[in-house]
């Protein structure tokens, strides 16, 4: 049941309709699924809405179908109700709010917005925990068990900080900045274990 509904102007100015017969009318209005045009009240919780007798709203529901406003399926517990007029004149409301708004995404309005983490590219290199503007730092390839330097192999020993240390089958020690890459390698004086 909806709250609200636009109501037809020809179902109010029409004569030939009581007062009784636009009240029913309107009450299955209120009923009807906006998308199909279908309702399925029984003649209890229209009589329960409205107050009027079982008898009139039968009476009611036959002359809006005589007069076309609506078309009665008898089903096995209650009645289909097609209200083929209302449908039109609902569709005719949306689709005129919907030139007057004159947006393109007016007609996907019924969609769910997804946030910007979701559809930006910019966010998509990181995973899902990192959805701020947040950038880790470049790496360098420190990974490596080896470093080539001025000709010898130094193998990899230690990290401390931002520094990794290698060294050679001498013994000798040095370290390598884990991020900058022009940074120099600092050599280490094995008797005072102090980097130069």
């Amino acid at each position: 049941m909806s709250f609200f509904f636009v109501g037809d102007p020809s179902v109010v100015k029409d004569n030939r309709l009581t007062s009784n017969d636009k009240i029913v009318y309107f009450s299955l209005v209120g009923y009807m699924n906006h998308k199909t045009g279908k309702c399925y009240p029984r003649y209890s919780t229209i009589s329960k809405d409205t107050g009027i007798s079982r008898s009139s709203i039968q009476r009611a529901t036959k002359l809006l179908a005589r007069l076309g406003y609506l078309t009665i399926k008898r089903l096995s517990s209650t009645n289909l109700y097609l209200l083929t007029q209302q449908m039109v004149l609902q569709k005719t409301r949306i689709d005129r709010v919907k030139s007057q708004a004159d947006t393109s995404d007016s007609s996907h309005r019924d969609l769910l917005i997804k946030p910007l983490y979701l559809t930006s590219k910019r966010y998509n290199k990181y995973n899902n925990y990192q959805r701020g503007k947040y950038s880790p730092p470049p790496v360098a390839n420190h990974s490596l068990d080896t470093l080539n330097y001025n000709g010898e192999k130094w193998n990899y020993c230690a990290e401390e900080g931002e520094w990794v240390e290698f060294k050679n089958k001498k013994g000798d020690r040095i370290a390598k900045h884990k991020w900058k890459v022009n940074e120099p390698i600092k050599k280490f004086d094995a008797t005072l274990k102090v980097a130069s």
